[in-house]
């Protein structure tokens, strides 16, 4: 990198984030809003830079400056002002739907130690990288670039130990998007059902289905099946074919997860969501990710190769009968554990 560009630490300000950003996915737009909201608490002013997959819309939706991916030049003068430089939040460090993602989020947390920056990973999820070239990979480049990590579970605590990786500061947070506000809006007596395409899904749909008539015959809950992301309508789609008369409703507004009188999902944020709100909920998991955050919420749990329509009707049977009390105490304490992550980046804006 040319020296030029980079900036004295006296003279650097704001930060350039980078992440699974610019998709149209709703639990990563809210991770993005509860960053930059996080980081303005800070500084009212701070410059804030986000790398994403369409930069000019993600700056016009969330205020900030939005650079493509491909921008490289761009990016790389932004960190060359920058103070620090943050990954995440979100499931970056793993090679299960790509391996190319991974090797860009690395290529991008190299770029930003070499143009100066102080370097976090910010509430993310590690794993799983099936391949042991990709662990080790990931691990050597944690290991130099990375000055702190605040995972959002035990589980990414543990699987980075497991890579190897010693040398940045491992920091217990959560996820950031439990730290917004819960929404507001009068509670719906329904059924949200958040589900994702996903290998394996398919063979369950009428297993969903069977779920969904259950709870709307035993409990008289319609459902509402809610996207989170574009890919998910085709989901949600397959099963509502298979509801006969049951009625229900598809949404793509993600707020109604929080107002919803119970939730089954598959998708993390659709039970990040939900706790944040209150709701009771039960987890498909498809992901680590999933399990890890079911066992720390309280949430009752199915895994989607187990996802048999006794199953999945057992699961919601466990959530209509959840206990208010323990859930209020999981999203407190997740919430309080989510201050970690914002701890940690203000001790690197401090730097001089």
């Amino acid at each position: 990198m040319k020296n030029w560009l980079k900036r004295a630490p006296e003279d650097r300000r704001g930060v350039v984030i980078s992440g699974a950003y610019g998709m149209d996915n709703a639990g990563d737009d809210a991770v993005l809003t509860a960053m930059t909201a996080a980081l303005r608490r800070l500084d009212r002013d701070i410059p804030v830079t986000v790398v994403a997959r369409h930069g000019k819309k993600t700056g016009r939706r969330f205020g900030v400056s939005g650079v493509g991916r491909l921008n490289v030049g761009k990016w790389l003068l932004a960190m060359g002002r920058a103070k620090l430089f943050i990954l995440g939040g979100g499931s970056l460090l793993q090679d299960v739907t790509s391996r190319r993602s991974l090797w860009f989020y690395l290529a991008v947390l190299r770029a930003a130690k070499a143009m100066g920056c102080r370097t976090m990973l910010y509430g993310v999820g590690a794993g799983p990288i099936l391949r042991e070239q990709e662990r080790r990979r990931a691990a050597a480049c944690l290991d130099s670039c990375a000055e702190v990590i605040a995972v959002r579970d035990e589980t990414s605590m543990e699987t980075l130990r497991s890579w190897g990786v010693k040398r940045p500061r491992l920091l217990l947070g959560a996820d950031p998007a439990l730290s917004l506000r819960p929404g507001t809006g009068e509670r719906e007596r329904k059924a949200g059902i958040v589900l994702r395409p996903w290998p394996g899904f398919w063979t369950h749909v009428p297993d969903f289905a069977q779920a969904v008539r259950y709870v709307w015959e035993r409990y008289h809950l319609p459902p509402v099946f809610i996207c989170l992301a574009p890919e998910d309508r085709e989901a949600a789609r397959s099963v509502c074919e298979e509801l006969g008369d049951v009625p229900y409703t598809v949404s793509t507004d993600a707020r109604r997860v929080g107002r919803m009188g119970v939730v089954l999902s598959m998708r993390l944020h659709g039970l990040v969501f939900a706790l944040r709100d209150g709701v009771p909920a039960g987890g498909v998991s498809y992901d680590p990710k999933v399990d890890a955050f079911c066992g720390e919420a309280g949430f009752p749990l199915v895994a989607l190769e187990d996802a048999t329509g006794e199953n999945l009707c057992e699961l919601a049977d466990w959530v209509m009968h959840m206990d208010g009390e323990h859930l209020s105490i999981s999203e407190r304490t997740l919430r309080l554990r989510e201050q970690t992550n914002l701890n940690a980046a203000a001790e690197l804006l401090a730097w001089e």
